[in-house]
Order: C-alpha cells, then sequence, then structure tokens
C-alpha cells in the first residue's frame, strides 16, 4: 500500500514531462532510483524513456545492454546523426537511450560552449509530446557539460537523497545550480521531488534530513522512501530492474510507492 495519501489528486498528467536526475554528490542511489522508478511507471500503465547521460554508462549496464560498435547511441542522437527511433532500444517496457565512454567526445566537440549545452533540450524538443509521459534523464554527479545539457532540456528535476552528513550541504549547492539556470537559459526549470534513498527512520542523522528538507521543500519532499535493500545492488549486477530480480521485495513496494506519489506530484 502507498504511504502517501492521493485521494485529493486524481487528474492525469496530459504532456510530456522531462525529468533529470540529479545529485552532485555520487553514491545515492540515483541511478538505480531512475531505472526502477521508470519501471514502475511503466507498470502502472505510463509511457517512460529514459536517457544515460553519463558516460560512465550505469543505466545502459543496469538495463543490461551492450551496445555493438556500429549502432548508434546517445552521441550520434545528440549531434543529429541519427533519430531518436534508430538509437532507442527496449527492455522491461522502458524506452532507453544508451551511453558509452566515448560520450565524453562531447567535450572535445567543436560546438560552441552554449550550443553544447543545448544539444539535448533542442534535441528531444523533435519528441511528440504524446508519444511518452515521461523522458528521464540521468545525470553524473558533478556539474559537467553532460549535467548542464539536462538542466536545460528538463521541466523538472527529480533528487533521490541520502541521509548522510553531507547530504544537505550538496542539496542546498544544487539549489543555487537551479536558481542560476532559472535565470540564464531555462526560466522554467524547478525541483519537483526529493525521495530519501536507503532510508532508515531510525537513524537519527536520517531523522534530521528529513525534518530539514521537509521544512524547507514542503510537498516536493516526498512521503515515500526507499529502504535500504540489497536486491537493488544485485539487480543491477546483473542488468535488470528490481521488479524483474525480486519481484517480492521490499524495494518493489517502495519504488511502487513513489511511482503513486511521483505521479500526483509532477503535475502539481
Amino acid at each position: 500500500m502507498s504511504r502517501y495519501d492521493d485521494t485529493l489528486f486524481r487528474k492525469e498528467c496530459l504532456t510530456l514531462l522531462k525529468i533529470g536526475f540529479c545529485n552532485l554528490k555520487g553514491g545515492v542511489g540515483k541511478t538505480t532510483t531512475c531505472q526502477n522508478l521508470a519501471v514502475a511507471l511503466r507498470e502502472k500503465g505510463k509511457k517512460t524513456a529514459v536517457i544515460d547521460m553519463d558516460p560512465q554508462s550505469n543505466l545502459t549496464v543496469g538495463f543490461g545492454i551492450n551496445l555493438d560498435e556500429k549502432q548508434p547511441y546517445l552521441l550520434d542522437f545528440l549531434n543529429g546523426d541519427c533519430e531518436w527511433d534508430d538509437v532507442v532500444i527496449s527492455h522491461e517496457g522502458v524506452d532507453i537511450i544508451p551511453s558509452t565512454l566515448d560520450l565524453v567526445m562531447l567535450e572535445l566537440s567543436s560546438h560552441g560552449m552554449i550550443e553544447k549545452e543545448t544539444l539535448l533540450r533542442d534535441a528531444l524538443n523533435k519528441i511528440n509530446n504524446d508519444r511518452y509521459d515521461y523522458i528521464f534523464c540521468d545525470c553524473p554527479p558533478q556539474l559537467g557539460i553532460f549535467t548542464r545539457n539536462v538542466l536545460v532540456a528538463s521541466d523538472k528535476l527529480f533528487i533521490p537523497l541520502e541521509g548522510g552528513f553531507f547530504a544537505l550541504a550538496g542539496l542546498k549547492l544544487l539549489n543555487q545550480v537551479v536558481s542560476l539556470f532559472k535565470e540564464r537559459l531555462n526560466p522554467g526549470l524547478k525541483i519537483g521531488g526529493i525521495v530519501m534513498s536507503r532510508h532508515n527512520p531510525a537513524i537519527h542523522m536520517h531523522k534530521e534530513v528529513v525534518e530539514e528538507v521537509s521544512s524547507f521543500f514542503g510537498n516536493t519532499f516526498f512521503n515515500s522512501y526507499i529502504r535500504q535493500n540489497v536486491s537493488l545492488v544485485e539487480a543491477c549486477s546483473v542488468g535488470v530492474s528490481v521488479f524483474k530480480y525480486a519481484p517480492k521485495s521490499n524495494a518493489v513496494d517502495d519504488y511502487r510507492a513513489i511511482a503513486d506519489e511521483f505521479i500526483i506530484k509532477m503535475q502539481m
């Protein structure tokens, strides 16, 4: 059962939303959340695509995708050398735009800086609004060219947050970055959701982080959360979602609850 009461909000989302999965601190479960939330939403009938904007390609590997050398991938799509349908791969009902380490060539390309930062936005503007409900963009954990592309292209950001010592400092910095991008490159950008990852409400530090973040961000902060679960790590290692790897696990319950809340919050 969902830990979120959605009785006041039943209206379905009517347009495509581009969601950036961001956190400037690594190791918070960002990519794992991007993958499993996409599958959870697909289970609920939502058409979802994910884009791996990280040259380390953890999201691509997490879905068990091994690219042939001749197969187009994200960089080809961003450069306009192929269409969306040429590069998309479907796994577990989710459309995936895969990445490889060659994506780092974007930083060395001849594009001007502003042009580099708008490549993803310009490419996604060609996608019909009725094709998907959501397009997720998974960022690397630093403010490089790939994350900046996501900040320019996204309607909203979704932030998995771990209850550790540096969590609040990283969130404060990201909030400042959002304000800067709203002013200069993406006036509509906003933080659409913050969810606790690897959360244990019995730990004092975790409770302090929850109190601080919820008091500042209000309804943007999710009541649902992701518990620590070894099945999440094991699922990634074999290239599937936790829904396929351990369908009766607590992790699946958590992501289903988050998906319910996500659908409501992202249309507010």
